[in-house]
């Protein structure tokens, strides 16, 4: 499901996942909360339990996993010709639990340093790609749910704000940069522009003396 919501890391997926559970919500389709944490969860539990995928990969398969895994980097979301195998997965009917389930694997992630499980597509990713899958997955996840309530509207005025500030914040150190590399021209030129002058000078006194001088030519 297209979102326009865009995750990039384990901590954004948990702050939005403390958004989901708050806001009012419905879903826009068929596709229940508990079968999209159940399966976030899933990814994430077995990307940190090391349980590498039995099917040998050949060469090609190899090539061809690091560049869809590229693909799915630079794109940033999951497109109809690149969607998730084995979702939606069956719904276990018990949305408690998997909100559990879901918090319980996040945290688990952040724990975790290694070693990580092969990608059934990409092949070997490290923490800070699987991270990046597991955001893009959770992305095209809770495009699933639209959210009513204040607490989004609250969500993204602050996340406008902070966006704001932290253009201001540049704004003002960029100027400051620019002033400070004016003053120490202001400070340089100067000597520079002396020191010329008393080149000429003295080149100027020294032709004087050549062409005026009572000594043998």
């Amino acid at each position: 499901m297209k979102s326009s919501l865009k995750l990039k890391t384990i901590d954004d997926i948990e702050r939005e996942l403390s958004i989901i559970l708050t806001c009012e919500k419905k879903q826009k389709s068929d596709i229940t909360l508990s079968q999209i944490f159940d399966f976030l969860a899933e990814s994430i539990e077995l990307s940190i339990q090391g349980i590498s995928y039995n099917k040998k990969r050949s060469a090609v398969n190899k090539l061809l996993g690091k560049y869809k895994f590229a693909k799915l980097i630079s794109t940033g979301n999951y497109t109809k010709a690149n969607q998730i195998p084995g979702f939606p997965p069956k719904d276990l009917g018990d949305s408690e639990a998997a909100q559990l389930r879901l918090k319980t694997s996040l945290t688990a992630f952040k724990l975790h340093s290694g070693p990580f499980a092969e990608h059934q597509v990409f092949g070997e990713l490290d923490k800070k790609q699987w991270e990046r899958v597991h955001s893009i997955l959770a992305t095209y996840l809770f495009g699933y749910i639209q959210l009513f309530g204040d607490e989004k509207l609250r969500f993204l005025k602050d996340r406008e704000n902070k966006k704001e500030k932290n253009f201001s914040e540049k704004k003002q150190h960029n100027h400051q940069h620019q002033q400070n590399k004016k003053e120490d021209r202001g400070d340089t030129k100067p000597s520079g522009h002396n020191s010329r002058k008393w080149k000429n000078k003295k080149k100027s006194h020294y032709k004087g003396n050549k062409n005026q001088g009572g000594g043998p030519k």
